[in-house]
């Protein structure tokens, strides 16, 4: 199941009161260090960010309240690079997967869709009063839709990069039965909901800890 969270990881959030940012993030997974990058305008019907890390990279294009409405996922070495479109209760996929023709329709639910959910949790823990919410995304690994529940655990003093910063703390685990198989934890700042640190095992058993720190912001 790896990517299905750190890429999502990977990880990041921004208030909209901004006309656009960009930021940096440094992932650590065992000796192994990556950089992440993020771009995010604000237009005038919707909300874009762009993601790169190495050979990947995604735009995705969200309503105001964040949820994901298409997604260009690419990855240069895998030869991939598809368009995903929410219509309704499913999520339409077209293009090249790991050099192959792709042309499928998934179903979902009334859910909202995340694509990363580092970013559209931002709407969430600005709504003081809703402590769970349950939504969907996608594995970039193998395009397996994955049900995701969020609980807000209230905003903790975390440190990121020598500063201690206020910040809410959010747990995400599969929905349902499957809670039990996997976990992990984001830290959103209290200002304005960008995503400052990341905590998870994002592989199978005995894989190190994955943690990303945010390093940069640029206006």
């Amino acid at each position: 199941m790896r990517y299905l969270f750190v890429y999502l990881l990977l990880f990041f959030t921004i208030s909209l009161c901004a006309e656009a940012k960009t930021l940096k993030y440094i992932e650590t997974t065992g000796s192994r260090c990556r950089e992440i990058f993020w771009d995010i305008k604000n237009e005038k019907h919707w909300v874009t960010f762009g993601y790169k890390r190495g050979e990947e990279s995604y735009i995705t294009t969200n309503d105001f309240n964040l949820n994901a409405l298409e997604w260009q996922y690419k990855n240069s070495v895998e030869k991939t690079d598809i368009l995903a479109k929410r219509n309704k209760n499913s999520i339409q996929i077209n293009g090249t997967f790991k050099g192959k023709p792709l042309n499928t329709k998934i179903g979902i639910d009334v859910d909202p869709w995340y694509q990363p959910m580092s970013f559209s949790l931002s709407k969430f823990i600005k709504a003081k009063k809703k402590k769970v919410v349950i939504f969907w995304t996608l594995n970039p690994l193998d395009l397996t839709p994955y049900k995701i529940k969020a609980l807000n655990y209230g905003i903790e003093t975390v440190k990121v990069n020598c500063k201690e910063i206020r910040a809410y703390k959010v747990k995400v685990v599969l929905a349902g039965f499957r809670s039990i198989f996997w976990h992990a934890f984001y830290w959103f700042r209290e200002s304005d909901g960008i995503l400052v640190l990341y905590n998870g095992v994002d592989g199978p058993p005995n894989t190190p800890m994955t943690t990303i720190n945010l390093v940069q912001e640029t206006l």
